[in-house]
């Protein structure tokens, strides 16, 4: 007679190890989660969700104004404020989840110590949540061209875009993969938390595709940063990302490789380090 258990004690896994059925028995925990995360957020604020259409509008405006108009960094027929929105609007999906999958054990360790439930869960709660808030920015960019077309006869936007959810996955491996890294250190080593605070925003302005495009970008760098822009996958993907959609910067298909193989790397050594890390982090924290 088979007899079914509640639970099933099993040896330790591997390293690499994902137990993909485990979180998928867990998807409802996941669901709650993300409908936390996203409807909550700004639940007693004023504004409500109308702060997901501000703050890129805002955003583009101050950088419109310092990098376009004062240093003159903005790239040459295109839409000043188009290119100011587009850039910011990918690099901010990947700010907010790399940065809140950093806290995941250090944020998480109250409810991680009264009940089990495969911790992966919120790392991907975040990953969702930030692509549904990166979904509402996307359609106020689409907006924005349309109204540029419609007012000038011009449509940004390149037939590349056919590839642009190649694109936002591999932004996603880059910020699920040194998340959990990141993570993972963070355990013990609670410095990183504030490193990675205030070091994250101030990288966008070492990356191609947030204040000019990445040649113009190059040009302007001292010989010795150079070598910093050209390895840059994100700015690769950003540069990439602004072609799509008004038409500034480039796409090319080895910048994409490159991009998508050092995303897969750090994945697999953030995967790694968190199952490692999971073990007996409440040892730790």
């Amino acid at each position: 007679m088979k007899e079914n258990w509640d639970l099933i004690i099993k040896p330790k896994r591997s390293l690499f190890e994902i137990d993909f059925k485990a979180i998928w028995r867990y998807r409802d925990l996941l669901r709650m989660f993300v409908y936390r995360d996203f409807v909550t957020y700004y639940r007693q604020t004023i504004l409500g969700p109308i702060w997901f259409f501000i703050q890129p509008i805002f955003t583009a405006a101050i950088n419109f104004f310092v990098f376009g108009s004062l240093a003159g960094l903005g790239p040459e027929g295109v839409p000043g404020f188009l290119f100011y929105l587009a850039g910011p609007i990918l690099w901010q999906y990947f700010q907010d989840t790399f940065t809140k999958t950093a806290a995941t054990f250090v944020e998480n360790q109250a409810i991680f110590g009264k009940v089990y439930f495969p911790r992966l869960i919120m790392p991907l709660t975040v990953l969702i949540s930030g692509l549904l808030k990166f979904g509402v920015q996307l359609l106020l960019l689409l907006i924005a061209i349309a109204y540029y077309y419609f007012n000038t006869g011009h449509l940004s936007m390149r037939w590349e875009i056919v590839f642009f959810p190649i694109l936002l996955i591999i932004i996603m491996i880059f910020a699920m993969g040194f998340g959990l890294l990141v993570s993972s250190l963070t355990t013990k080593y609670r410095d990183l938390k504030f490193l990675i605070d205030f070091a994250v925003p101030l990288f966008k302005y070492v990356t191609p595709g947030i204040a000019t495009s990445y040649v113009l970008f190059v040009e302007k760098l001292p010989a010795n940063l150079i070598p910093f822009a050209k390895y840059n996958p994100l700015g690769y993907l950003i540069d990439s990302f602004n072609y799509m959609f008004v038409g500034a910067g480039s796409f090319e298909w080895i910048n994409i490789g490159y991009s998508a193989l050092s995303a897969i790397i750090v994945l697999i050594f953030g995967v790694l380090i968190f199952n490692q890390v999971e073990k007996n982090f409440m040892d730790t924290v």
